[in-house]
């Protein structure tokens, strides 16, 4: 079995067993091209200032920031954080990055974005390669080609896949059931 077909599998078995992150979530990867980020670096970019980082199990609606090989994850699990609708979050983690953003809901909304070099290049709504609209389409073609429906709409698992095929980030059971670093915000 190819090594892209190996990820996609890998997934589908996380969204079977985990059935919860296939209702809703959001996915942000953040890979660092110029100097590394850190942790409480890439919470104060998202929370603020007096945004501090708190071990806890992953459920809720939390938002959960880690190291994933060479990037930094950020999963958001009631998704508000970023939007591909609204590119300026995603656009400031891109400046001397690259950043892909992959969230679904509930409500069977879908979406996948890239960004690079502070600007948002391409947003794929719905999953859907053939709606890919932006200043670069075509940019993530690459990888598409190599799952097992190029250029078919993306399942939730191949999805996760292409973003983990291009930033090296990988989510799994293990991560989930393990705490993490869970982000949070001051309230006034």
């Amino acid at each position: 079995m190819p090594q892209e077909d190996r990820v996609v599998t890998h997934y589908q078995r996380l969204l079977d067993v985990a059935q919860w992150l296939d209702v809703g979530m959001s996915w942000t990867v953040v890979q660092p091209l110029d100097e590394p980020m850190d942790l409480i670096e890439v919470a104060e970019l998202i929370g603020g200032p007096d945004a501090e980082l708190q071990e806890k199990d992953v459920e809720g609606s939390e938002t959960f920031i880690d190291e994933a090989g060479p990037s930094i994850m950020i999963l958001d699990l009631e998704g508000g954080y970023f939007s591909p609708y609204e590119p300026a979050p995603l656009e400031r983690f891109s400046v001397g990055a690259r950043v892909w953003h992959l969230a679904w809901n509930v409500n069977g909304h879908a979406c996948l974005a890239y960004a690079a070099d502070g600007r948002l290049r391409l947003t794929m709504p719905r999953l859907d390669p053939r709606e890919a609209h932006g200043p670069d389409p075509h940019a993530l073609d690459h990888l598409l080609r190599l799952l097992p429906e190029p250029f078919a709409r993306l399942s939730h698992a191949s999805a996760m896949a292409l973003v983990q095929m291009d930033s090296g980030a990988h989510l799994d059971l293990d991560w989930l059931n393990a705490p993490q670093q869970a982000l949070v915000v001051a309230r006034d």
